[in-house]
């Protein structure tokens, strides 16, 4: 069975430079999720860490400012 099935695949994980700021479960879109972030009381947010919802497996560091893939594998 696959781990993505392209609705809420990702788990994703928010840090601030001063460190943790928030865990958000079931994301369909990190490019989303980076707007949302933008737009809301998280705004300071400085990198998201992406994981496989399901396995839990690492996928990549995105960092506020650079290119989003919004559905990376």
């Amino acid at each position: 069975m696959s781990e993505f099935k392209n609705k809420n695949d990702y788990s994703c994980t928010i840090f601030s430079e001063s460190g943790f700021l928030v865990k958000v479960e079931f994301v369909h879109s990190i490019l989303s999720l980076a707007k949302w972030l933008d737009n809301s009381k998280y705004k300071e947010w400085n990198y998201i860490n992406v994981y496989a919802r399901r396995s839990q497996r690492y996928i990549l560091r995105h960092y506020k400012g650079n290119f989003i893939n919004q559905f990376p594998k």
